[in-house]
């Protein structure tokens, strides 16, 4: 999303592309809008409703649906919040990242702690039921003490969803520089287990049900906007970076603004690639084995058929051995604590 005073002619530009591509989804159904990326909070509460309104205008949205919107919390106050639940959004996902300042300044967050914590509440008072936060661990020069005080102070907020990433090096990132400079370092492996298995149960100690690798959730509310990437449900992503899944397909939008705009003003269509059957049987596996509703063998066997199923349950033995991997009933999940090392056995299950 951009500032203004950019943000009539994204908006149009927003509204042109659901116009040009309306027909992506089969189904016109659909019960959850995700308003992510960027700043969307920085967006005035009337293009926000002009982009809802759009969207109510081309497909058939159910009346429950889940609207959410990432928003800073240095952009949340109590005018803001009411205005963002006027115009339509009942679910918001707050960045929070740390409530230590000085890991703030680290990862050039221009927002206080104090300013995270005076969000969330500024949000319930508003009438949001439905608050989402976000949480960063694995940062250089966090204790556990930090750490469990973090969780703590989280625990105690009215928030019923919780998301937490573990800080990454990202090639041309400040971290990365900073990194190669020798100004930090990348915490020891045992550090960040330690910091995972301490999230894990305190937060499901509180309530919480940890029901995707990085996801937390209590009182049922779990993100049914990303739920759908779990389980491969077609969606269409509008605007820059955005990236859109037909069953068959993946499509995506040039990153750039500029970019972008030349594209829908040409009305050229998006990139994209036909996933073939062993990268559908790999998204599967990667995408089931992330949710602790785990691999339903009986459902891999119908898409894939028995000679994958063997060809799976093979690959999968020396991580069950492990107790990396549990099967149990026909399902096959992680062993939660191995959640934290879970690419390489992933990658060990795939198609080649």
């Amino acid at each position: 999303m951009v500032r203004p005073p950019e943000q009539k002619e994204f908006t149009e530009l927003v509204i042109r592309e659901l116009q040009q591509r309306s027909d992506y989804l089969t189904d016109k159904q659909i019960d959850t809008i995700y308003l992510g990326g960027g700043t969307p909070s920085l967006m005035g509460p009337a293009h926000i409703r002009s982009i809802l309104d759009s969207i109510h205008l081309r497909f058939e949205v159910h009346p429950d649906t889940e609207i959410t919107l990432e928003a800073n919390p240095d952009d949340i106050n109590a005018e803001q919040a009411l205005m963002l639940r006027e115009a339509g959004i009942n679910r918001i996902s707050l960045g929070i990242q740390s409530l230590f300042d000085e890991h703030l300044r680290l990862m050039n967050r221009r927002h206080s702690a104090g300013q995270a914590l005076d969000a969330t509440l500024t949000l319930k008072s508003a009438g949001f039921d439905r608050i989402s936060l976000d949480l960063i661990y694995g940062i250089p020069g966090l204790t556990e003490e930090q750490w469990i005080s973090t969780l703590e102070r989280i625990t105690e907020l009215p928030a019923n969803h919780l998301s937490a990433y573990h800080l990454t090096f990202e090639p041309g990132t400040r971290f990365s520089v900073w990194k190669k400079k020798g100004i930090i370092n990348e915490i020891p492996d045992e550090e960040s287990l330690n910091q995972y298995r301490i999230l894990r149960e305190m937060l499901i100690g509180r309530g919480f049900r940890h029901y995707e690798i990085s996801n937390f959730a209590r009182g049922g509310e779990l993100s049914r906007h990303n739920s759908k990437y779990w389980k491969n449900t077609p969606y269409l992503g509008i605007g820059p970076s955005a990236h859109s899944f037909n069953g068959d397909e993946r499509h995506w939008n040039p990153s750039s603004l500029k970019g972008w705009t030349h594209q829908i003003l040409n009305g050229s269509p998006p990139e994209g690639e036909k996933l073939d059957p062993v990268m559908k049987r790999n998204e599967f596996v990667m995408t089931r084995l992330r949710t602790d509703d785990g691999i339903n063998t009986e459902e891999f066997m119908q898409l894939f058929g028995a000679r994958e199923l063997e060809k799976l349950l093979n690959a999968a033995k020396p991580s069950l051995s492990r107790g990396d991997l549990l099967q149990e009933a026909g399902i096959i999940r992680f062993n939660p604590d191995s959640w934290f090392r879970s690419d390489g056995v992933m990658a060990s299950l795939f198609a080649g």
